[in-house]
């Protein structure tokens, strides 16, 4: 018998991703469309269309669909599954996969074989769908990363996506950690300072100081009124010109006022990272999103900092590494979390 294939499907605000993806963690078949945004049944229509496209595709050669992962880029609520997507009117604790199971049972069509094979009469009896699970876009990340990214083979993973927020997916001896109200990876609220700002309250401490945004205002405090450097005398003459960018490019350039701000940007950073490793004691921590992977060439400076303030026993046995898949990861990651 051929070796099953599983659909993993990765949603956000904007898009649906799918594809069909083989024992090995690879990606045989794909789509993308655009996310309807008129109502959720607009959009859980095409998701099933999506669905139904692959299981009828020439890539899956006869081979069983076994069970379909979805991620989602927002709030799972772990006991009902249900889905809120912020910035999408009426995406408030949708049931996602009860609609798509639906959906699929009114198709009349058992994805699980391919066209024109039969299945015995007990098997016909159940339902006529694959299984499905749900979970948060990070956490499918940190599944993807552990079975065929840059921390392959392990099985306590903290991803971290790093942008406008901070946020995490967390694998926990393979298993995915979400907490009681599926807010287990909030890791942009990690309390890493003593004072408390006001802007805390609406965006939490971790993101305020080390996500995207941080890295100017860093760069405009640490900023000490002398004009010796290009960033220097931006600063000067038009602050809101300043952005992550081009302080990261300052520094790559030896400027001394952009390597300072970039060194407290990361050592914030690596200050959170430290109680994920204390609490998690984590075989690795990834960075990932868009700013998290800019960190690239500053890597050292995040571990650094981490080891000093994590427990040194598991600070030792964690590494601390960029994310290596890129966008089809939460893809490969729904898939496998199916697929135990």
């Amino acid at each position: 018998m051929p070796s099953p294939l599983l659909i993993g499907i990765d949603i956000d605000t904007a898009r649906i991703r799918a594809g069909l993806v083989n024992e090995i963690g690879r990606i045989v078949a794909d789509r993308t469309i655009p996310m309807p945004t008129r109502t959720t049944r607009a959009a859980i229509g095409a998701i099933v269309g999506v669905i139904l496209e692959l299981a009828s595709c020439g890539e899956r050669d006869g081979r069983p669909i076994e069970r379909v992962g979805v991620g989602v880029a927002g709030l799972v609520d772990p006991p009902t599954g249900r889905v809120s997507l912020h910035g999408l009117r009426g995406w408030t604790r949708v049931p996602v996969l009860q609609s798509i199971e639906e959906a699929l049972d009114e198709a009349g069509h058992d994805i699980r074989l391919a066209s024109g094979e039969r299945r015995g009469r007990a098997v016909a009896a159940a339902s006529g769908h694959p299984g499905m699970v749900i979970f948060t876009r990070n956490t499918a990340i940190a599944a993807a990363e552990a079975w065929t990214g840059a921390a392959r083979g392990k099985q306590n993973v903290v991803y971290l996506s790093i942008n406008e927020k901070i946020e995490a997916g967390i694998l926990a001896d393979g298993r995915a950690l979400l907490g009681a109200a599926g807010f287990a990876a909030a890791a942009g609220w990690l309390a890493a300072r003593e004072e408390f700002r006001n802007e805390y309250e609406t965006a939490g401490c971790l993101t305020t100081e080390a996500a995207i945004q941080a890295l100017p205002r860093h760069a405009i405090e640490l900023w000490e009124g002398t004009v010796d450097s290009m960033l220097a005398g931006l600063i000067k003459t038009d602050p809101t010109a300043v952005d992550a960018a081009m302080i990261l490019r300052s520094a790559a350039a030896g400027d001394e006022l952009a390597l300072r701000a970039v060194d407290a940007t990361c050592r914030w950073l690596g200050r959170g990272i430290a109680n994920f490793i204390s609490i998690l004691n984590p075989d690795a921590v990834l960075l990932g999103g868009e700013f998290g992977l800019l960190l690239r060439p500053h890597l050292d400076l995040i571990r650094d900092e981490a080891r000093r303030w994590a427990l040194p026993y598991a600070a030792r046995s964690c590494k601390i590494l960029s994310a290596a898949l890129g966008e089809k990861a939460a893809v490969i990651g729904a898939a496998k979390l199916a697929g135990k």
